[in-house]
């Protein structure tokens, strides 16, 4: 097969399984060139597509909830989350066009303080419902992606375009974040965990994850950590890594080619705590006098039309101000317009016998990788209704050397559990007929005792503060929010095997 046809196939498989269409049979050029302006057309048109769902979905957040998303003539995945989200926006109408709704609201909205708590409560679900529907096409893109990455036969430029794949998908994933965060920041429901950190590992971290689009603007990105900074601290590392991340991310945004930015770390003063101070520096196009006290507001955004740079959900800043405050410490700007922006913030993290319990949880991870559950190959039952999460979850499990089942709801788990023997269940929670709490419910009400006591993993994009606590209430040992780690869900087995 010469190289003309094998990219006339890959196109056809692209053509065929994205769009099921194949528009030429020959072998000719001309059968390339059409099959490829064929592919750059739709794919413009879903880029296109995304980017007005995107943008009414953020109208809709901020308060106009009667905007429908577009449907096209394609028939694919978009269409059919567009149609989901107007069924929704219908019936939220007619709730709220009815006349005694309205009535009730009107009342509370002049007599009872609740109010703003029953909104909060609907936004809540709302975004819950809008979270579950992204994350779940969001796993199996990342997942596949992560897959793809790990094959060794990858030429340099095939893995630099998976890597720009999964780039995108980790931003949507931060984006879908940041709106929910900011949800529970504002209701009071977030809450800072301690437990020991490196924070050098971290800042690492934030730098490969914009590696690629710094080597792409050329620009030079450095970290710079102090010798007297502790290397390892009591903290929420999830949190001061969204603080980096975000205050990064507009840097990057922000800084043309050539450009500069650093990173630095610094200790202050150690007394009852270690008070952290840490600077992000750009050379970037600035913010302009008259917007530089509005930065952390939500949804506000420097006006870039001049420069041309891709607007955000105007949420990162103000999530990096309200985490900052959450942990009892401070942040400050200064910019030049067209010279840079610095944001200086200072954090405390308490003292403790951190250097022991660091040294004793690496010591348990070493011991995970090592030690093996057992010499018979692990059955696992997976149950889960998306065909892609099903396929991508299957390989991750057989890719860790263990046999997985599959079934397409809670019911059929019951069933097949009573029929084999199982090591673990991974249970999605949204799921038709019986959901994954009910199952698990049923589960733990058996007379086997062995069948009635196996371990449960949750596997959902449902990711609500409650999810967690109702888990633990119907008898699930552990939960992972899709898109999930594979080594995290792999680590995760292990533990609850050596456990039972």
């Amino acid at each position: 097969m010469s190289k003309l046809e094998k990219i006339l196939a890959l196109v056809r498989s692209i053509n065929e399984d994205e769009f099921q269409e194949q528009l030429t049979h020959g072998n000719t050029l001309d059968d390339v060139y059409e099959e490829l302006v064929f592919l750059s057309e739709k794919m413009t048109s879903k880029k296109t597509r995304t980017e007005s769902i995107i943008e009414q979905m953020s109208n809709c957040y901020a308060g106009d909830f009667f905007n429908y998303l577009p449907v096209s003539d394609a028939n694919d995945e978009l269409d059919v989350f567009c149609m989901g989200f107007n069924t929704y926006v219908e019936e939220l109408k007619d709730v709220m066009v009815s006349k005694k709704l309205l009535e009730t609201i009107n009342e509370k909205l002049v007599k009872e303080k609740d109010r703003s708590e029953q909104l909060a409560s609907a936004r809540d679900q709302f975004l819950s419902n809008m979270s579950h529907e992204i994350r779940t096409p969001l796993n199996g893109i990342l997942g596949f992606t992560d897959l793809l990455l790990n094959n060794p036969s990858l030429t340099s430029e095939q893995k630099q375009q998976l890597d720009f794949i999964k780039m995108s998908g980790d931003i949507l994933l931060v984006i879908i974040n940041d709106i929910l965060d900011l949800a529970k920041i504002e209701s009071g429901k977030i809450t800072l965990t301690n437990k020991p950190f490196n924070l050098s590992q971290l800042t690492r971290l934030i730098q490969d994850t914009f590696a690629i689009k710094t080597q792409d603007k050329g620009i030079d990105f450095q970290v710079l950590i102090d010798s007297k900074v502790p290397p390892v601290l009591i903290g929420d590392s999830v949190r001061v890594s969204q603080i980096l991340f975000n205050l990064v991310s507009n840097s990057v945004k922000f800084t043309p080619a050539k450009g500069k930015i650093r990173l630095k770390i610094k200790l202050l003063e150690e007394d009852e705590s270690h008070l952290i101070k840490i600077i992000v520096k750009d050379s970037g196009i600035g913010i302009p006098p008259d917007q530089l006290h509005g930065i952390f507001n939500p949804y506000i955004q420097v006006d870039n039309s001049v420069s041309g740079v891709e607007n955000g959900t105007g949420l990162g800043l103000t999530i990096v101000k309200k985490i900052v405050d959450i942990m009892n410490g401070d942040i400050q700007v200064k910019s030049k317009l067209n010279e840079g922006t610095k944001f200086t913030i200072t954090l405390p993290f308490p003292k403790g016998d951190y250097y022991f319990e660091a040294s004793k949880d690496l010591i348990k991870n070493e011991k995970k990788k090592l030690r093996p559950v057992r010499s018979s190959r692990i059955k696992i039952l997976l149950a889960e209704d998306n065909h892609v999460n099903q396929v991508l979850t299957q390989k991750i499990v057989s890719a860790f050397n263990m046999d997985c089942m599959v079934v397409a709801n809670g019911k059929l788990a019951i069933e097949a559990l009573m029929k084999e023997d199982f090591d673990l269940i991974l249970m999605d929670l949204m799921m038709p007929e019986m959901n994954g709490y009910e199952a698990a419910s049923a589960i733990r009400a058996l007379k086997n005792h062995t069948k009635k006591n196996i371990p449960i993993i949750a596997l959902s994009a449902v990711v609500t503060g409650l999810v967690t606590e109702t888990c633990k209430a119907v008898g699930i040992n552990s939960y992972i929010a899709k898109p999930f780690n594979a080594e995290e869900l792999r680590y995760m087995i292990m533990e609850l095997l050596e456990k039972r």
